[in-house]
């Protein structure tokens, strides 16, 4: 589904897909609710297809993406940005595992940006900030938006508890980013990812609203 929707979005500039964004499956196993790096899949099939050359990852999801970050440490082809909370799973585990290798959740996306609870004011400035920096570190044939609605104050899953974003927030968050890879002309791949509880089908359904007609008058 993710590799459609990328594909979909390089025919024609957008696609939203309703599942994926398993930023936390690492090399040799799955983490979290991640079996598999759907998002590293996806943009390696269409790089070895020809298809695409170079990868803007771009992760708002409330957890750092830190499967995403240790699969593509050493791949100057795919960029990544995760904005997520400072502190809280996956980053409260140890810096080294049992057998004495380092934890690869402590992996450096390209840009990391910390959001430390108390700060969700600073958020839609520091997420500028942090596109202003992926742009400076080469052009995208396509952009994955991790877009996960757990940030939102209303999620119900408890590691998500550092970071309350309103539901105003969100929909800058989401403009924000649509807009910046709608100006440059890359072709944007949102994925649902993170989102839990009653209130969440607000967040993905608000940003909806706004660009389908969008799209629909392009």
């Amino acid at each position: 589904g993710t590799l459609q929707c990328a594909r979909l979005a390089l025919t024609l500039g957008f696609c939203f897909y309703f599942s994926g964004g398993m930023h936390h499956a690492q090399r040799h196993n799955g983490s979290g609710f991640c079996l598999i790096n759907d998002i590293v899949i996806a943009a390696r099939k269409l790089q070895f297809e020809k298809k695409i050359k170079r990868v803007w990852i771009i992760d708002t999801d409330a957890h750092k993406g830190d499967g995403t970050a240790a699969l593509t440490a050493a791949d100057n082809a795919i960029h990544t940005l995760s904005i997520h909370m400072a502190r809280g799973w996956p980053l409260d585990g140890p810096l080294k595992l049992a057998d004495g290798t380092a934890n690869p959740s402590f992996t450096p996306s390209d840009i990391d940006i910390p959001i430390e609870a108390g700060e969700e004011a600073h958020y839609i400035n520091r997420l500028r900030t942090g596109l202003r920096q992926l742009e400076k570190l080469g052009e995208a044939d396509l952009a994955i938006v991790v877009c996960g609605a757990d940030p939102f104050e209303k999620d119900e899953l408890p590691s998500t508890a550092g970071l309350k974003l309103s539901l105003d927030q969100m929909i800058t968050r989401d403009q924000l980013v649509y807009d910046f890879l709608e100006r440059r002309r890359i072709p944007a791949a949102f994925l649902m990812a993170g989102g839990y509880g009653d209130e969440v089908w607000k967040v993905y359904a608000q940003f909806l609203t706004w660009v389908l007609p969008l799209r629909f008058t392009a």
